[in-house]
């Protein structure tokens, strides 16, 4: 299950069939992020099945996912967890959000295995936003 939904993330990433603009972003925002760095994007809530998800892919393009399975329990945390990595291919912005189903969710970006942005809401349905 979890080599599926990292699959399906990565083709959503890539050749994605919603391509709807990041909530998060500016519409006159700069990209922040140069061609052949490495973006580390990872969405974390305390059940497994949640709602809307945005960010923006290798190419520099919003993507957005309507529903959003996570992959990974997180054990004895009762967390679930899912990262979608790449390596930009064009300059592109630092943003992404994450709507929990629960009560408790958390966005952080990486890049280049350094922490960019993350933030986390510990309310029901509550919106994490990670922009840099």
């Amino acid at each position: 299950m979890t080599k599926r939904l990292l699959a399906i993330l990565l083709l959503l990433c890539f050749i994605g069939t919603l391509a709807t603009p990041a909530a998060t972003a500016k519409p006159d925002a700069e990209p922040n992020v140069d061609a052949g760095m490495r973006v580390t994007i990872t969405f974390v809530s305390d059940v497994r099945d949640n709602g809307e998800s945005t960010w923006f892919d290798a190419l520099g393009r919003p993507r957005t996912q309507a529903k959003t399975p996570l992959a990974e329990s997180l054990g004895s945390a009762a967390l679930w967890s899912s990262t979608l990595a790449y390596t930009a291919q064009a300059p592109t912005r630092l943003s992404a959000t994450f709507t929990t189903g629960g009560s408790f969710a958390r966005c952080t970006i990486l890049v280049d295995d350094e922490v960019r942005a993350t933030d986390t809401v510990t309310t029901s349905g509550g919106r994490a936003t990670c922009q840099a």
